[in-house]
């Protein structure tokens, strides 16, 4: 993945929180119960860990310049923020960690963007 790529993911992987990309997956209440907890803690995630929905390689670009793909990641960021602040109440699923609202969105997307930031040395 290169630094564009990176960044498209985050970006992608937001629009499932702002709904306007439809993971068709289930995550068990069990599994849940026992894999949202992590986000409570400092920890982060693991260095190789690949989730189950997406592919082996990085997509495509999308956008024609690294620019074009950090303003669709604000932009996709600021969806995020004014969905939820529109309905208090939403929830939508996580393909690995299950049902989330704002708060634990929130917290997964700090070690999201955390884990790639790093992979990237921008932190």
């Amino acid at each position: 993945m290169n630094a564009q790529q990176m960044i498209e993911h985050l970006s992608a992987v937001t629009q499932i929180a702002n709904g306007n990309w439809v993971v068709n997956t289930f995550v068990s209440d069990e599994k849940t119960a026992r894999r949202k907890p992590f986000l409570n803690t400092e920890n982060e995630l693991q260095t190789g860990f690949k989730a189950s929905f997406l592919a082996e390689e990085p997509n495509d670009l999308k956008f024609n310049s690294i620019a074009e793909a950090i303003d669709d990641l604000i932009k996709q960021v600021a969806i995020f923020v004014k969905v939820f602040s529109d309905d208090k109440n939403r929830t939508v699923v996580h393909p690995f960690f299950g049902e989330l609202d704002f708060e634990y969105w929130q917290k997964f997307q700090v070690k999201h963007f955390t884990h790639h930031f790093k992979q990237f040395g921008l932190l």
